[in-house]
């Protein structure tokens, strides 16, 4: 699994956040990860949200790049934006 690190506007498509929260590189950007989904988006995830959806998937056992389409469809349908802060 490959992260990519101090990346000029990271930010986590699913929270927001864009600084990396452990203490000794807070002054760094997030590190994500881009994942190209089945209907073919791209979206970045940090560590945290990734692992999150990973485990979720595996638990739901369910494929996880679909559950991820999943996703965003239901935030499409709740109607919440998908923009950058």
């Amino acid at each position: 699994m490959s992260f990519k690190y101090n990346k000029f506007n990271a930010q986590c498509f699913w929270c927001k956040r864009t600084m990396n929260p452990h203490h000794s590189y807070m002054h760094e950007t997030i590190p994500i990860k881009t994942l190209k989904t089945p209907k073919g988006r791209y979206l970045e995830l940090c560590f945290s949200c990734y692992e999150n959806e990973k485990n979720k998937a595996k638990l739901s056992k369910v494929n996880f790049k679909k559950s991820l389409d999943e996703k965003i469809e239901t935030i499409k349908i709740l109607g919440f934006n998908f923009n950058k802060k």
